[in-house]
């Protein structure tokens, strides 16, 4: 069966990104919406102090169902070295319980302990988690994603991993 992507994108650059990852596993894909949209500004304050806190946001319910998926992929923006709150709401408002879980965080600079954080809440959920991979989310970086330069795949070892791939196919 194929995985499911669940995305959290503030400014649309995670959402490139998983649209390549949705391409390359060939993964069905849904996103996690605030009920009340953030502004920039409210994101980068209020949102990064709750972010920081590690505190639940307010989503609304997911396109997708869930529990039709043995296998997802939670993916979400850092904010101030952390995951922000609508990806706490869904890691601990949905059943994951027995799932496998891969973590994508997209930085622009570092993932700051995004990444464990990440791992931890999926863990604590009661889901397996291989790995949470890091990806630069630069325009030249979505740019090389595009282009088929690279590509994402789950590998021998069981683990999400960002590859070179063949522009030519």
């Amino acid at each position: 069966m194929k995985p499911l992507i669940v995305c959290f994108s503030l400014t649309g650059h995670t959402r490139k990104i998983c649209g390549c990852l949705a391409k390359s596993l060939g993964a069905d894909y849904t996103e996690i919406k605030e009920i009340s949209r953030r502004s920039r500004v409210s994101a980068y304050t209020l949102g990064v102090y709750d972010a920081i806190r590690h505190k639940n946001g307010n989503i609304r319910p997911l396109a997708a169902d869930v529990s039709h998926y043995d296998r997802l992929i939670v993916a979400t923006p850092v904010w101030a070295g952390n995951i922000p709150p609508a990806v706490n709401d869904f890691v601990r408002e949905y059943e994951l319980h027995g799932k496998t879980v891969y973590g994508l965080v997209t930085h622009a600079g570092g993932p700051g302990q995004a990444m464990d954080f990440l791992k931890q809440e999926l863990e604590q959920a009661g889901a397996s988690c291989p790995n949470v991979l890091g990806v630069l989310s630069s325009r030249e970086a979505i740019h090389e994603l595009k282009a088929g330069r690279l590509v994402f795949a789950l590998d021998e070892d069981g683990k999400l991993a960002l590859k070179n791939g063949d522009p030519q196919k």
